[in-house]
């Protein structure tokens, strides 16, 4: 009797494991190549506004290189290897997940309970928050909250936070040698004064580790950032007001009234061997750094002048707005270099996004450093970067049976002018092992157009049987403007290299104000295309087509299509539609500024109902079971069938101008053709009791995993074999195991063990 309840169990369940957990990892060795070489890491997602910071993520003992970006709010981390006895650095989001997902506006990286793990600092409402590092299991990291803010004990023995714009980046660091990290930063309500906050675990024996501070100074340095650019006061105020500091002589001035800046990003270095720190500061309004000399002691600084030019005039680091510095050791030799950035986006100024992070090499030593430039792209050569957001499509556009690809972005620097355009990427490969050149950065002229946020895609437009050039762009229109999607007729033939004509665009009406990324498919299954829209406030709406092919006429059908959750942190919701599981039903792909993908499976089932996520979806090597992406903010997303039919791939455009590929690798149950990879697992159902072997049969040599139905790894066999025999899982229940053949062909099959 107990048999026959497992095995009507078992039939029952196998229409529901049509809906199998999806699953992708991450493609980096799918080559691209720009007009100067072959990129190294070009699917790593872009940088555009990076702090950087030192940490080991694999317990090496070499540091490692971790960067936040403010812009899109994510973690990079990149492994130092050594190749053929010279240090580089590779690309490793797979310790990215590690990191807590509240950090935001800026992150540095330091020890502060003397333990040699890098711990956290980061901005929060209430000024700094920590994040301790504690011991992981091998290959992991592990952080925890040690304190939500950071407070100093005033004269009146108060506590009172250490309350810090989010635009601002301060200087956590050792200011008086005594072993423990002190803090100094802009003041709040103001910025034109810096606060020097000493931390007393030392003065108080206290033992390392804990965050206790004063005030030491309200004034440090004696310095007063006036209105404007490199306009300071020193030991006075910016008009005769009485200075907030009595141990600076008072002085009474004319000067204007300063109104404050927005940002203020501060670095503290010794840069003359004196045991004191000099300051580098840039400032949000401000294209400069400015260094200061402490004229002063470690225990009272005091500054007397500024250099308008840093580290030299020769080549000093400027960009348009709000540069700011770090001090790391990036070219492995045990001396901190410097690095400049950006730390703010693009505010319509002309930041040339592709060339962002500048790195002068120390060629002195760390107490007297000597910087000398050495490139103003540092990991950005490496990588695919579109300059500031990324929107892939993909077509076979010469004609040779493989898909090519464009890239649209929001705004770039083109030959002098910043506005939006589209590149063009040839793929030299095949139709199953894609291979990316670049051919131009202006495809059909378009940067021409002086539009923003150009968004490209390939559909059947005028149901002619070719593929049309569609283009979803920002048109400004006085102080305001709208989201329009137009198209470029396909001149050419079904399956010939198409042909547009830059002059020829043709308007739809489609027309939306804040429209954050468009997908056009059959919804209503009536033979025309039909299209999700992604709003930027989060929610989706579905547009039937209530004309026909020839006169499409849209009627907004689903205000709120799929009944999504949504809240602020969910905005920017962009669609994909494709066929993930292989039913040749539409399935719906999502990403938002959370940085998670989703997928929703056979949509057009339910068109008016309330749609079931899943989210764990990327493969970990570091972890049994997948885990939810973490891409960051402003995000694309479209799937194509670059390694051939059934083998999906996803491109996830990066707000930062870079992209991230994906392979599928669990989920897709359709058929591949008479060639078919099959795989059998017998006894099936197994009963744990009677002592079977568990037998998988593969049509071709394949390595084994096996999961439980929450995705989580229980085996992995890497020997590569038609014939697997595996142990016999303790649980029961529902378990996937999935075959991968030397060419990364893949097949799932299920098998019920009771």
């Amino acid at each position: 009797m107990m048999k026959r309840y497992f095995l009507l169990l078992f039939i029952l369940c196998l229409p529901l494991l049509g809906h199998t957990q999806v699953q992708f990892k991450l493609k980096p060795d799918v080559p691209v190549t720009t007009t100067a070489n072959q990129l190294a890491y070009p699917w790593s997602g872009g940088l555009n506004t990076p702090q950087f910071s030192s940490i080991d993520l694999n317990k090496d003992g070499q540091p490692d290189l971790f960067i936040f970006d403010r812009t899109a709010r994510k973690v990079y981390t990149w492994l130092a290897v050594q190749q053929n006895g010279t240090w580089k650095y590779s690309y490793a989001p797979e310790y990215e997940v590690f990191f807590p997902e509240e950090l935001n506006a800026w992150v540095l990286l330091r020890d502060y309970n003397c333990d040699g793990l890098a711990d956290i600092f980061t901005s929060t409402a209430l000024g700094i928050r920590v994040y301790k590092q504690e011991t992981a299991p091998a290959g992991q990291l592990k952080f925890a909250l040690a304190a939500d803010f950071l407070s100093y004990k005033s004269s009146s023995g108060n506590n009172i936070n250490m309350q810090l714009n989010s635009s601002d980046v301060p200087a956590i660091t050792d200011m008086d040698g005594d072993g423990d990290l002190d803090i100094v930063m802009a003041e709040f309500s103001d910025g034109y004064r810096l606060e020097h906050y000493r931390n007393m675990q030392t003065e108080q024996n206290l033992g390392c580790g804990a965050l206790t501070f004063i005030q030491q100074s309200n004034w440090w340095g004696g310095i007063t950032e006036c209105e404007g650019c490199t306009n300071f006061r020193f030991g006075e105020e910016c008009r005769g007001t009485t200075p907030h500091s009595a141990s600076i002589t008072q002085k009474a001035i004319a000067a204007p009234l300063h109104t404050g800046h927005s940002g203020s990003s501060i670095l503290l270095l010794d840069t003359d061997g004196d045991g004191d720190k000099d300051l580098v500061m840039g400032g949000l309004e401000c294209e400069n750094l400015v260094f200061m000399q402490n004229r002063g002691d470690k225990d009272n600084a005091k500054m007397t002048d500024f250099e308008a030019f840093f580290p030299n005039a020769t080549k000093p680091a400027s960009f348009p707005v709000f540069p700011s510095a770090y001090y790391e050791d990036v070219t492995f030799d045990g001396i901190p270099d410097l690095l400049v950035a950006p730390t703010s986006t693009h505010d319509l100024n002309n930041i040339n996004f592709e060339q962002s992070v500048w790195l002068y090499k120390n060629i002195g030593t760390a107490d007297k450093p000597v910087f000398e430039f050495v490139q103003d792209d540092f990991l950005q050569q490496l990588m695919l970067d579109e300059s500031e957001g990324a929107y892939p499509a993909f077509a076979d556009l010469d004609g040779d049976g493989d898909l090519d690809m464009l890239v649209g972005n929001n705004v770039s620097f083109r030959n002098g002018i910043y506005t939006s355009s589209v590149s063009h990427y040839e793929n030299t490969g095949t139709g199953t092992a894609p291979a990316f050149k670049l051919i131009t950065k202006d495809y059909l002229n378009l940067s021409a157009k002086n539009w923003l946020n150009i968004r490209p895609a390939f559909a059947d437009m005028n149901s002619d049987g070719a593929q049309d050039f569609v283009v979803t762009y920002f048109q400004k229109e006085g102080k305001s403007g709208s989201h329009y999607t137009s198209y470029y007729p396909n001149g050419a033939a079904k399956n010939a290299p198409v042909k547009y004509e830059p002059g020829y665009l043709k308007p739809t009406a489609i027309t939306h104000p804040d429209a954050a990324g468009i997908a056009f498919f059959d919804a209503d299954g009536d033979g025309d295309l039909d299209y999700v829209l992604g709003r930027k406030a989060g929610s989706l709406q579905l547009y039937l087509n209530t004309g026909n092919k020839v006169n499409p006429v849209y009627t907004l059908s689903e205000t709120d299509f799929g009944k999504l959750e949504t809240t602020s942190a969910q905005s920017n919701r962009y669609p994909a539609i494709t066929d993930l599981d292989g039913n040749e039903r539409a399935d719906l792909l999502i990403v938002d500024d959370t940085g998670q993908l989703q997928v929703y499976l056979n949509i057009t089932t339910n068109l008016t109902g309330k749609f079931t996520a899943q989210n764990q979806l990327l493969e970990n090597a570091l972890f049994d079971a997948p885990q939810a992406t973490r891409f960051g903010k402003g995000l694309s997303i479209t799937a194509a069938e670059l390694g051939g039919a059934g083998k999906l791939y996803l491109t996830i455009g990066s707000i930062n101008g870079g992209i991230y590929l994906l392979e599928q690798t669990a989920g897709f149950n359709g058929s591949l053709g008479t060639e078919a990879l099959t795989l059998q697992a017998f006894p099936n159902p197994l009963h744990t009791s009677k002592n079977q072997q568990l037998t998988v049969q593969a049509s071709e040599e394949v390595s084994i995993n096996m999961y439980d139905v929450t995705g989580k790894k229980v085996y992995a066999s890497p020997a590569i074999s038609r014939t697997h025999r595996l142990p016999t899982p303790t649980g029961k229940g529902l378990y996937l195991i999935r075959g991968t053949t030397a060419a990364d062909r893949q097949v799932i099959t299920k098998v019920l063990i009771y």
